[in-house]
């Protein structure tokens, strides 16, 4: 099974590695992508769930009884 590179030429051990460095920095800039979208989202999420809180009402701070 071998492998063809453009107009039936095969591919060389060198296209190979050239080929996977290519793929894995692809790879690298996607997942960089979708660390920041997530947690752009993550963000989007905690602000929407805030507005949708009704307000807490204030709660007198306890006082100590000195003797």
């Amino acid at each position: 099974m071998s492998q063809k590179k453009g107009r039936g030429a095969p591919l060389k051990g060198q296209d190979l590695i050239t080929l996977a460095q290519k793929l894995a920095r692809d790879a690298e800039r996607h997942a960089i992508l979708s660390a920041s979208l997530a947690s752009q989202a993550d963000r989007l999420m905690v602000a929407g769930l805030q507005l949708l809180e009704p307000p807490r009402p204030a709660t007198p701070k306890e006082t100590r009884l000195s003797r």
